[in-house]
């Protein structure tokens, strides 16, 4: 062979590589796809399909998260998801950290009274996902069989209740038989705001004092006060406990409750009344509980005028603002995606119910719960188009009021001036308490599953406060992240909300055994039980993977001794788990192994050593006064292993 044609045959094999390499290139690229994440309270995965099947350069990931605050303040932080959904809006959030989106075929795609109540300065920023009405979800077979007929006026409601509940039907341990649906503070605002519907706000007086207050031109305070008198009725007559709405014991579980026959009616949305009839045939189909119907009532007047439905978006959805612009773009063909009738079908499927506000969708009219269809024809539907959070604020003031930390005059005052003044930033915290050396997260309920820094945390500084060798921390009482750097105030009591105090207790092994066992039977992959436990001053091994009841593996001490099953030891836990709140409907979390507060059930092996009247949130400000010149720094131990994980 010449040197020439060798030559040429050289160049061409090169020029094949250099060709294959770029196309490796380009291929490889062509894989890469643009990770959007979203923060959510429930799943999204018939829009992640959709998403995903639509475009294959975008990966949608969803974090389930049912605390609400935490999106705000990883967006404060500059780590926020990148698309944004909100229940109750803040006008200040939405200029501050979402992108106008009116260049968006999603921007007008929509029902324009809706469309209109979210903009700002004539800027659209979000769309609405599907909506639900709003009443009260009765259980239809239980008013027949006590010959009751559906109530008609708010006098009536309560009668009924009564009722009810003195035929003892429809009632539970806590000896109430009706609630609202109060695992979120929109939600408990809700409630306010339909009282108020039939007799002003669907008048032409409400009309105008809305319009007004849009204005910042009238007030909650001298006009909103009546909305209490309802719930009063309720609670002067037994059927309501305003404790568990206090969020002093736990949420009452209306669905489980509507479902199984402990509870008459609850006031919340379709979705609620579809979940209670699915609920109630797989029970029904295993024997569980009765078969059950159910219907939807409406929002009732004092004075003879026409009840109400209310309508209102589930949530609605944006961008954040700090989105790199290939994100941005991504975002942006995701949300005309969902604002086509394809997108709209699965957020349905994923919200469980609801109704479009999409321009020209056609409704599934088998969304539209039992009760509610004529007053949709009939138009006696309020859309709650309340400005900024002043839902949310509502509900949460109704908290302070059942709790007996404020008056109703206080309240309706603050929410005029939450509303007036801009509200978050006032209402935050922001006296330094210390420093964390990196985020502490609490994300993908990672505290109600296994180790975690905060929860060693948290757990350490219980130990050190309450002068306990062990400590355990529930991590359904922990709701949101620390971030690296200055630590406030107002972060203490967004981690740390609740007000269940520290106690010590002196117990012997074989109970530390059953305490842990407990903490671990409610590990599950979808929705993990808030009773497991973050410790200090012992590890533990379990798996995940067995029957709950025998998944604890072993405990040991620091020292590596295995935990003595007769000996004493003395740990810090909380009244709530000794049974301070009571155990009825499933207030202590199934820890009655450490009774030592509830007469109605049997005392636990233990011993009280001390009450120290500190709540989590305490024990962590005293830890950072006590190390003032020392960055927090916790890291991971292998204090607790799960074998069906790990293993």
């Amino acid at each position: 062979m010449s040197r020439s044609t060798a030559g040429r045959i050289a160049g061409i094999w090169c020029i094949a590589m250099l060709l294959g390499a770029l196309t490796g290139c380009s291929s490889q690229a062509a894989e890469e796809k643009t990770v959007i994440r979203v923060l959510y309270l429930s799943s999204f995965k018939e829009v992640e399909a959709l998403v995903e099947s639509t475009y294959d350069d975008i990966d949608l990931q969803v974090e389930i998260s049912p605390y609400s605050s935490e999106q705000l303040r990883r967006l404060e932080r500059g780590v926020g998801p990148d698309l944004v959904v909100t229940m109750q809006p803040d006008s200040n959030m939405v200029e501050k950290y979402l992108l106008d989106i009116s260049d968006t075929k999603a921007s007008t795609a929509y029902d324009g009274t809706v469309m209109n109540a979210s903009k700002l300065d004539g800027k659209t920023y979000l769309i609405p996902l599907p909506g639900v009405y709003s009443g009260y979800v009765v259980n239809e077979t239980m008013f027949e069989r006590a010959g009751l007929p559906f109530p008609t006026s708010n006098e009536n409601l309560v009668d009924s209740l009564s009722r009810l509940k003195e035929k003892g039907i429809g009632i539970g341990e806590d000896d109430i038989n009706f609630s609202i649906m109060s695992d979120y503070n929109t939600s408990v605002g809700m409630f306010y705001v339909g009282c108020m519907v039939p007799d002003f706000l669907g008048t032409v007086e409400g009309v105008k004092w809305l319009a007004d207050f849009k204005n910042k031109e009238a007030f909650f305070s001298g006009v909103w006060e009546q909305c209490f008198s309802l719930s009063d009725s309720l609670v002067e007559a037994g059927v309501m406990d305003p404790v568990a709405i206090a969020r002093q014991r736990n949420s009452i579980l209306c669905k489980q409750r509507l479902s199984n026959g402990t509870l008459a009616a609850a006031f919340g949305d379709s979705a609620l009344y579809y979940e209670c009839i699915e609920a109630n045939r797989k029970e029904a189909e295993e024997g569980i509980s009765e078969a059950y119907t159910y219907r939807m009532l409406p929002l009732f007047s004092d004075e003879g005028n026409k009840p109400w439905f209310l309508f209102s978006p589930s949530a609605l959805m944006g961008i954040n603002n700090a989105a790199s612009q290939e994100k941005q773009d991504a975002c942006k063909r995701i949300l005309d995606l969902l604002s086509t009738p394809e997108g709209q079908d699965a957020l349905i499927k994923d919200l469980g119910a609801g109704m479009s506000c999409l321009r020209d969708y056609s409704q599934q009219k088998d969304l539209i719960p039992k009760g509610v269809e004529g007053y949709v024809e009939s138009g006696y539907i309020y859309n709650v188009l309340f400005p900024s959070k002043t839902v949310e604020y509502l509900g949460g003031y109704v908290r302070k009021i059942m709790n007996g930390t404020c008056s109703v005059e206080e309240a309706l005052q603050a929410i005029d001036q939450f509303y007036c003044e801009g509200t978050d930033q006032s209402a935050y915290d922001f006296t330094v308490i210390g420093t964390v050396s990196h985020d502490l997260m609490a994300q993908d309920f990672n505290v109600r599953r296994g180790e975690t820094e905060i929860g060693n945390f948290i757990a350490d500084c219980v130990a050190q406060a309450s002068g306990a060798p062990i400590a355990v921390v529930n991590g359904g009482g922990i709701r949101a992240s620390f971030y690296q750097g200055v630590v406030y105030g107002g972060d203490m009591a967004a981690v740390c909300p609740f007000d269940n105090q520290v106690i010590v207790l002196e117990m012997d092994g074989r109970t530390v055994w059953d305490m842990l066992e407990n903490g671990v039977s409610a590990c599950t992959d979808e929705f993990p039980g808030g009773r497991f436990l973050q410790v200090s001053g012992l590890r533990y091994t379990f798996d995940s993977s067995r029957p709950a009841g025998t998944r604890l593996v072993s405990v040991t001490l620091p020292d590596g001794q295995d935990l003595d099953l007769s000996a004493d030891y003395q740990v810090a836990v909380t009244d709530y788990m000794a049974g301070a709140k009571s155990y009825a409907e499933g207030n202590g979390d199934g820890y009655t192994m450490l009774n030592c507060y509830d007469a109605g059930f049997p005392k636990g092996n233990v011993e009280l050593v001390k009450e120290t009247g500190l709540y989590y949130r305490d024990a962590m400000s005293a830890y950072f006064e006590q190390h003032r010149d020392i960055v927090a720094d916790p890291r991971l131990e292998g204090r607790i292993c799960d074998l069906g994980q790990d293993g």
